[in-house]
């Protein structure tokens, strides 16, 4: 309903119990005379330029121009015209609209009826109409078709005393009587031509608007509650009389449109623009403005997707200057800055309409709207870039932004912006972020970065973008293979497709840009994890090796593979401790030396040589004579108990109170772990192994072991 008024929208409304109610009168033909001079959805016959309901437009119902011309009868032309439509009235010709009048009121100018209105002893319902359209700027014709409209008074041979009283339903409730202030012909009239140009002057002050889709019901009944339509309002006139009446019609009511649709139709607007039609012919008569012709003849004229002119040309100084026709498919704009460009009425229209069209902050438009394959459309203008895909709706990417998304690929790489930009300062600088469906824009006085959808992105993201730990990016996003990596101020994100997103902070940051990035430690494995171990320390994967930061700012690399693998299983520097030197290779081997354990690595795989076994591995010879373990230390509890473990070159054993002996690789060796080592009844080695030219002497617990050409010997 209208802000001061509540009687034409239900009234217009023909609901079930009404549909019963008509067919009690149909039984009584004085009955029906009644009915159809007081029924607001009954119209005379159809004349020979009869409306069609295929000329019906729900956003465009009648032109401005049209509406607020006060100039379009005269006092003796509606006169003359409501004779014409009853030539006899029923009873008293005073009863009728064409005899009716009555004293009024003198009414001084004000903001929205801008000429006074001057009142007599007594005038006609003719003058009384031609004086409010000029006092208030409202067509004769308009308040003729209200009339009519609302309460059948124009063709109404016989209307009842609440028909002048509730003439143009203006603050007249279906469930009370009029406000008596509104009450009588000459205030129903006055009040509802003020109020449209209440509706007109404050265009957002009131629930449907031009320029931007609104969604208005079908019914006032409760059980049509949520039957509605999307509806694009072209123009203020449109707006202003579903403000009035506040519901627009269904189908069935366009399907039957000079009788009653189902139980949800309404008919108010339909009726008044179904009874101007007939009366005074097509309500939109606006021709194209002679700049845009050439244009709009190229998309199709009339015939095309832009329609007829429903406005005049509106020139406007704004950004640069243009000016700007709307049309019944959208509105054709013609600028300095970006030539002539057609912005329909869909999502685009409805999204420049809501940031103040060409006077806004996204200036005038400077290309057609345009799809790409993957469904993202969108539509560039000199301050912005509107972007719409199915599956995130409809938004704005202003400013560097705007280009940065064009220069980066647009629809077919960022695709459509999933949020309106963020702006927002931190303690080092102030930028702008905008989440696009695959990816992230931002620009700071860092500069104006890509955040590549993906593990980074969702990385930073997570820890609230510009404003959270990372910071703001200050380098470009970068790939080598499949490992990427982007700079931020608080750190190095990077990412694999296995191992996700992790950050290098801190000294690992120096640390992996001098290494070559990406070409040298590669992408991070794992998060930078701290320790209070063995006095404190930083330690980090990365995809050629790990990495060990101590508080003192050293650090040491460990291999990725055998070595880092065997010394995190085992609780890293928990245990084994920290590396206290690099690792050492020859060829596939490799050795490193770490606080609690040496730890060594070869094609037979990876183990820890720890305790007691370290310091005898290094007498011995360590990677170059023993070799590296290719078993971990062993405890056997054959013939008193001991220690063994097998490497490369030789298996160190110790027994209690002993210290560790070396056996190296022959035949010796192979002969007693071919018959069980230690648990044989030789028992473990008791001196080291000597050999004098091809022939070596070992002695063992319970006997001795000898080796020459002739074979292995063991004696008692």
């Amino acid at each position: 309903m209208g802000t001061l008024h509540s009687y034409s929208g239900a009234r217009d409304h023909a609901g079930a119990g009404w549909r019963r109610w008509i067919s009690g009168l149909l039984a009584l033909s004085f009955l029906v005379t009644l009915f159809v001079v007081s029924d607001a959805s009954t119209a005379p016959a159809p004349s020979a330029s009869a409306a069609d309901a295929a000329n019906w437009d729900p956003g465009y119902i009648i032109d401005d121009g049209i509406f607020y011309d006060s100039s379009s009868m005269s006092a003796l032309d509606v006169q003359n015209f409501l004779n014409a439509q009853v030539p006899q009235c029923r009873l008293a010709a005073y009863l009728c609209l064409k005899g009716y009048g009555k004293p009024t009121e003198t009414r001084a100018a004000d903001k929205y009826c801008r000429n006074a209105y001057q009142g007599a002893p007594y005038q006609t319902a003719a003058q009384i109409i031609d004086g409010v359209a000029r006092a208030c700027g409202i067509s004769q014709r308009v308040l003729l078709v209200l009339l009519q409209k609302e309460q059948g008074l124009v063709t109404s041979s016989a209307p009842s005393s609440w028909a002048f009283q509730a003439a143009t339903g203006m603050s007249c409730p279906d469930t009370a009587g009029c406000d008596p202030q509104y009450a009588g012909f000459f205030y129903q009239v006055y009040f509802a031509a003020r109020q449209f140009q209440v509706y007109r002057l404050n265009p957002t002050s009131f629930s449907y608007q031009a320029g931007r889709w609104n969604t208005i019901k079908e019914s006032p009944q409760a059980y049509c509650a949520g039957k509605t339509q999307q509806v694009y309002i072209a123009n203020q006139a449109t707006a202003a009389l579903y403000i009035y009446t506040p519901y627009v019609p269904n189908a069935s009511a366009l399907a039957n449109m000079y009788g009653l649709g189902d139980d949800c139709g309404s008919y108010g607007n339909r009726n008044f623009w179904r009874t101007f039609t007939d009366w005074f012919g097509d309500p939109h008569s606006y021709s194209v403005n002679a700049g845009l012709l050439s244009y709009w003849t190229a998309q199709g004229g009339s015939a095309g997707h832009i329609g007829n002119p429903i406005s005049y040309l509106v020139t406007l100084g704004e950004n640069g200057g243009g000016s700007y026709q709307r049309f019944q498919g959208g509105t054709i704009y013609a600028s300095y800055q970006a030539g002539t460009v057609f912005v329909a009425n869909n999502v685009f229209g409805s999204k420049y309409a809501e940031y103040y069209g060409p006077a806004g902050p996204l200036g005038w438009p400077s290309s057609e709207q345009m799809c790409a394959a993957n469904g993202v459309c969108f539509q560039v203008f000199t301050g912005a870039t509107i972007t719409t895909a199915a599956a995130v709706g409809t938004q704005i990417v202003t400013g560097g932004l705007s280009n940065l998304w064009s220069q980066s690929g647009g629809p077919y790489a960022l695709g459509a912006a999933v949020a309106p930009s963020d702006y927002y300062p931190t303690s080092t600088s102030v930028g702008w972020s905008q989440r696009f469906q695959n990816g992230s824009l931002v620009q700071s006085s860092f500069g104006t970065f890509v955040v590549p959808g993906g593990p980074i992105e969702n990385l930073w993201v997570a820890s609230d973008g510009g404003r959270g730990f990372y910071g703001w990016p200050t380098g470009a996003y970068s790939c080598v293979g499949t490992s990427c990596a982007q700079t931020f101020q608080g750190g190095v994100l990077s990412s694999t497709p296995t191992n996700g997103a992790h950050a290098i902070l801190w000294g690992l940051q120096s640390l992996w840009a001098q290494s070559g990035g990406l070409n040298g430690l590669g992408a991070a494995l794992s998060d930078l994890r701290g320790s209070s171990a063995g006095g404190g320390g930083w330690v980090q994967q990365f995809a050629s090796e790990g990495v060990t930061l101590r508080p003192d700012g050293t650090t040491i690399r460990v291999p990725n593979g055998g070595i880092w693998n065997t010394w995190v299983a085992a609780g890293a520097e928990a245990n084994y401790g920290w590396p206290v030197s690099a690792a050492t290779c020859s060829g596939s081997t490799c050795a490193q030396r770490f606080q609690y354990a040496q730890v060594t690595s070869s094609t037979a795989g990876s183990f820890a040589i720890v305790g007691g076994f370290v310091g005898p591995w290094d007498a011995f010879g360590g990677i170059t004579t023993v070799g590296p373990a290719s078993a971990s230390l062993r405890y056997s509890q054959a013939n008193g108990g001991g220690w063994t473990q097998q490497f490369a070159g030789g298996v160190i054993t110790q027994i209690t109170s002993s210290p560790a002996l070396f056996t190296p690789i022959s035949p010796i060796l192979t002969t007693w772990q071919h018959y069980g080592a230690e648990a044989t009844w030789l028992g473990w080695p008791i001196a080291a192994q000597q050999c004098v030219s091809t022939t070596c002497t070992q002695k063992f617990q319970h006997g001795n072991a000898l080796s020459n050409a002739g074979g292995v010997q063991f004696t008692g």
